[in-house]
């Protein structure tokens, strides 16, 4: 055991974290169910149908309380895992239920930054070939609630779109916020 079966592990594991976490926010951004792109994502994540005959799902459907468990399994697994792999271990299960949900939210954080950037240059893409595809379709769907809350107060300017800078700006924040906190947590341990 060592460095590689740790490499190999964690890319399984993020794999499996990542069509599941995709499964999840295409439910709560109520991405259109008959996309292509949606379809395969929940073929590949089959499991989840599997939780949800013990967790269901609340908000009118919009919150997949099954894959939000999944996730947090996988995520526990994750971290223990690879510190098992790599030989060093938590200081306490409290210790490990604390580093897996600050993990969860920074790389949430994470994946709406790339997500709002992705947003940005597929709309260039669409703007000079006039063309979509379902993976297009899929990011701009994904990131509208994030964007959508700072353009109900910008002022409309025409083509100009500045809601993504302040959705940068506020993840920023909160990405600080969520790093001092975490510190503060993981330090008192």
């Amino acid at each position: 055991m060592g460095a590689n079966s740790a490499l190999i592990f964690g890319i399984i594991i993020n794999v499996a974290i990542l069509l599941v976490f995709f499964r999840f926010l295409m439910q709560l951004a109520a991405v259109t169910p008959y996309n292509p792109v949606v379809l395969s994502t929940v073929k590949a994540t089959k499991i989840v149908d599997i939780f949800s005959r013990i967790f269901p799902t609340v908000a009118k459907g919009r919150v997949n309380l099954a894959a939000l468990v999944l996730l947090v399994v996988l995520y526990l697994l994750k971290m223990y895992g690879e510190r098992y792999l790599v030989g060093i271990m938590p200081n306490s299960p409290v210790h490990l239920l604390i580093l897996t949900f600050v993990t969860m939210i920074q790389d949430l954080l994470r994946f709406c930054r790339y997500l709002i950037f992705a947003t940005i240059i597929l709309s260039w893409v669409v703007m000079f070939t006039q063309s979509r595809s379902p993976y297009i379709e899929v990011v701009q769907e994904l990131a509208e609630p994030l964007l959508a809350p700072f353009r109900r107060f910008l002022p409309n300017m025409g083509m100009i779109d500045l809601s993504p800078i302040l959705a940068f700006l506020a993840l920023y924040i909160i990405e600080i916020m969520m790093d001092e906190a975490a510190k503060v947590l993981l330090t008192g341990l």
